[in-house]
């Protein structure tokens, strides 16, 4: 694993964009990143304290290719093809003497190749929609960890291949409401890629009414979360110790409440 402890390779940007017409734009960008690992991140996983004399920061060089615009009547779009080379890339683990406490190791090499697709549609004056999709092929080029294990050709853990998130939202005359749907498709818990968490479809549920009244404003709202009460994993720990990975998320629920607030004269 090369060392860059001391690498003073400067973070670079370079981008070009052509108006196709008025309302769209073509654009391409090459970038590079460079993450130093945080305060808890430099943890040793040997014990004793300290920090980890192993762990490298993380560089990655980024190629985005794009077209957004946007249409008659209020609605817009956005493409975006996407390829990130990542060396030493950060990865969380547990170790037995700690569970539930995350420590980092790098990655050799790794690959994340991807699409962002983003539309957002005016209905009318009061009722708007937007839809988000990401499809993700993220894996390891080049990862063996401290005990041997190759990982090479894996899925990158915790990055699921397939989501898909949208709103619909309507707001006329004080009156509100915003519906929420999410979809995250299956993804792996651990390096080795043997535990794998399964895909979700949820979906939430806000409304309620805002008013002015002279130097009060005030707001009455409930939802409900969970909408369809989906059985699912609302919270995977990666490469947790002991294949503890999954903390399941809380069945329907419901929830109300009030919001008010003064307006001073100052």
């Amino acid at each position: 694993m090369p060392n860059r402890k001391h690498d003073k390779r400067p973070l670079q940007r370079l981008g070009v964009v052509n108006d196709l017409t008025p309302r769209t734009n073509l654009y391409a960008n090459i970038s590079t990143a460079f993450e130093t690992p945080t305060t808890a991140e430099v943890a040793n996983p040997s014990g004793g304290g300290g920090l980890n004399p192993e762990l490298e920061p993380q560089f990655a060089t980024n190629y985005e290719l794009g077209i957004k615009g946007t249409l008659a009547g209020g609605h817009s779009y956005e493409l975006a093809l996407f390829h990130i080379d990542v060396e030493d890339e950060l990865i969380p683990f547990e170790v037995a003497g700690q569970p539930g406490r995350n420590f980092f190791a790098n990655a050799g090499g790794s690959s994340r190749n991807g699409i962002e697709l983003a539309i957002s549609a005016a209905f009318s004056h009061s009722l708007t929609g937007s839809l988000g999709y990401t499809y993700s092929d993220f894996v390891f080029d080049r990862f063996t960890n401290s005990d041997g294990q190759a990982f090479d050709g894996n899925r990158i853990p915790g990055i699921p291949e397939h989501l898909l998130q949208g709103t619909l939202s309507y707001q006329d005359r004080g009156f509100f409401a915003d519906w929420e749907i999410l979809y995250v498709d299956d993804f792996f818990a651990d390096n080795a890629n043997t535990a794998k968490n399964d895909s979700y479809f949820v979906s939430n549920l806000k409304a309620g009414y805002s008013w002015t009244a002279r130097d009060w404003e005030g707001t009455l709202f409930f939802g409900v979360n969970n909408l369809w009460d989906e059985e699912y994993i609302s919270n995977v720990r990666i490469n947790a110790f002991g294949g503890r990975y999954f903390e399941p998320a809380p069945e329907r629920n419901w929830y109300t409440g009030m919001r008010l607030r003064y307006l001073f004269d100052l």
